[in-house]
């Protein structure tokens, strides 16, 4: 069984530490993009079993991101999770297809048991 690989996309370093280590204890190798010019670049190269995106970002929004993960075919398989402070944007993300979106702030036992649900729907724990 291989280990998941998860790509978490923020532009606050702080939260990408976080949350990076939050899914290293779930065994899982994670990438980090300190935003969507990165996330991009990785997911050229990439394709990760999920992939944690911030919404809120300079240059390149998450909604962005997102939009052209979706025009990428061979990321279909890719799971994908919201991470917003501003849910009222939830919507018009949703119509591109996301598996999940929470709120930030979010407690870190909360995000880990949001992870671990996308990769268990993902086969491998």
């Amino acid at each position: 069984m291989s280990i998941p690989l998860v790509l978490i996309v923020d532009d606050e370093p702080g939260l990408l530490r976080l949350f990076s280590g939050l899914v290293e204890r779930l065994d899982c190798e994670t990438l980090q993009a300190s935003g969507g010019v990165a996330a991009l670049n990785i997911l050229e190269q990439e394709v990760p079993d999920l992939l944690i995106l911030d919404l809120a970002m300079p240059e390149v929004s998450g909604h962005e991101v997102l939009q052209h993960v979706r025009s990428m075919p061979h990321l279909d398989s890719m799971k994908v999770m919201i991470l917003t402070a501003r849910p009222n944007m939830v919507p018009e993300i949703e119509e591109l297809g996301i598996d999940l979106w929470v709120s930030k702030p979010i407690m870190p036992q909360d995000f880990l048991d949001a992870v671990e649900t996308l990769l268990d729907s993902h086969h491998y724990q």
